[in-house]
């Protein structure tokens, strides 16, 4: 599986991932099966999309990291 991206901002949060037909018989050989992995072609993907699309967890997130750190610091 090959991953691709661009560095561009807005590109580089677009990603690529190409399987190949020798990658996918590797896995049945390995004793996967056809719903473990993907079927040979190209995927595009777009990363970070969980917080653009759930903002409230963003705050929540920063709440919970600040905690441990006033306890670690503490």
């Amino acid at each position: 599986m090959t991953n691709k991206s661009d560095d561009k901002s807005d590109a580089s949060k677009q990603v690529e991932l190409v399987v190949t037909q020798e990658q996918y018989e590797a896995g049945l050989k390995r004793g996967w099966t056809d719903d473990d992995m993907l079927k040979p072609g190209r995927y595009k993907l777009k990363r970070g999309g969980f917080l653009a699309r759930h903002p409230e967890f963003k705050s929540k997130m920063r709440t919970a990291s600040n905690e441990r750190r006033r306890r670690w610091i503490e």
